[in-house]
């Protein structure tokens, strides 16, 4: 099943997607948009809003949405700090986090420990060869040579690595991951990823490691861009600001200033955006194209993320600066449909969007697809068009 939503928000003097501070003024994201005007085509420069910006917001909230159905999320992204598993350090708290996972990488502890023990010795030896020995690199190598001991004599070797989680992480990912101590197939790198975080499962990743393995996003986010209509009345507009310091005498004699000013460059438009979600892909190897996951692990994961978009949408949580540029406006229109097999809505920076879209999916019924296409407009909220296409789903057993 795949979900196409197509969004237009009205935000007045807003701050979502600031791109660069040049002394003290804040600028706005803006990008060259083309635009019709007396039957000629010419590009303007609008405010917008990145995908990267909307990407980041969605998977905040899928980190809560995950962790409200007992779903595994891995530290970093439940800190927000989405890089993932870009590496074999970033890679390695998944090997032993999970016992599962622990389990089936570590099958025979004596042999790995043996064999990196005896690749530690040596890093050692050279580390203290030469006039100037290299200090920092010999402490480090003697903190793993402990570690690897302990492992190799614990009853329980998995929780002394988890107890020791930021020494254990760059053992595994210096040296056992890279000097191919364990030998990690690129489906075995996948489905250990995916095993340990909802977000990676969902987001994506790319390990950009040895061997390499890439995992595409089950979701696509569009920038959000002025309506071509009112693109012409979309506008940036630096805002002054001041910061005050109450000053005695004593701080009076330094360098110190009694007012800071600043400048805010927001933005005044109707945005629309589109957001896609391929549910198929969601606890599924992009190498094999087989299930990781069992059916009712997938079908939890795939109403957090379907959870998240709703989320994202009914609490306007998304873009930079909401503490003090909450921006004015709010969801005006909204476009679902949900179909078998991958289709986009037309996008919302045209206003004819919700009729193109209607005769585009007619055309399905010719090949015998089901779909629904609900839009929330001035009868509908955004929240009854997006629980609709929930029931919807829920129905043909999505989740």
């Amino acid at each position: 099943m795949f979900l196409s939503v197509g969004v237009r928000f009205e935000a007045n003097v807003e701050a979502l997607n600031m791109v660069e501070t040049a002394g003290n003024y804040s600028k706005h994201r803006r990008v060259p948009y083309l635009v019709e005007e007396d039957g000629k085509l010419k590009t303007v420069y609008v405010p917008a809003m990145s995908g990267e910006s909307l990407a980041h917001a969605y998977q905040e909230h899928l980190v809560g949405e995950a962790l409200g159905l007992d779903l595994p999320v891995c530290d970093d992204c439940r800190r927000g700090e989405f890089y993932k598993s870009m590496d074999e350090v970033h890679l390695a708290p998944k090997l032993f986090l999970s016992d599962a996972v622990f389990k089936e990488v570590f099958r025979d502890i004596p042999s790995i420990a043996t064999e990196t023990l005896k690749l530690l010795e040596e890093e050692l030896q050279k580390a203290k060869k030469g006039k100037n020995p290299k200090e920092e690199k010999i402490r480090q190598l003697e903190k793993y040579i402990e570690l690897i001991r302990k492992f190799q004599e614990s009853d329980n070797p998995r929780d002394l690595l988890v107890q020791n989680n930021a020494l254990a992480a760059q053992l595994i990912g210096d040296l056992m991951i890279k000097k191919k101590v364990l030998n990690l197939s690129p489906y075995t790198i996948e489905e250990i990823i995916v095993k340990n975080c909802v977000i990676e499962d969902i987001g994506g990743f790319m390990y950009a490691a040895s061997p390499p393995v890439r995992r595409s996003s089950a979701f696509q986010v569009s920038y959000a861009l002025p309506i071509k209509s009112m693109a012409l009345f979309a506008t940036s507009e630096p805002q002054l600001h001041a910061r005050h310091a109450q000053m005695d005498s004593s701080s009076k004699k330094s360098n110190a200033s009694e007012q800071m000013i600043y400048y805010v460059e927001t933005g005044t438009a109707l945005y629309g955006f589109t957001f896609n979600l391929d549910l198929d892909a969601i606890g599924v190897s992009a190498i094999t194209s087989k299930p990781i996951l069992d059916e009712n692990e997938i079908k939890k994961r795939r109403e957090a993320a379907l959870k998240a978009l709703f989320r994202m949408l009914s609490s306007a949580q998304f873009g930079a600066k909401l503490s003090r540029f909450f921006p004015v406006g709010g969801i005006r229109e909204v476009a679902v449909a949900v179909t078998e097999y991958p289709f986009v809505v037309t996008s919302p920076i045209y206003d004819d969007y919700i009729t193109k879209t209607e005769r585009r999916l007619k055309v399905l019924e010719g090949f015998g697809e089901g779909y629904l296409f609900t839009v929330a407009t001035e009868d509908k909220v955004p929240e009854e068009a997006m629980k609709e296409a929930m029931d919807y789903l829920k129905e043909k057993g999505a989740f």
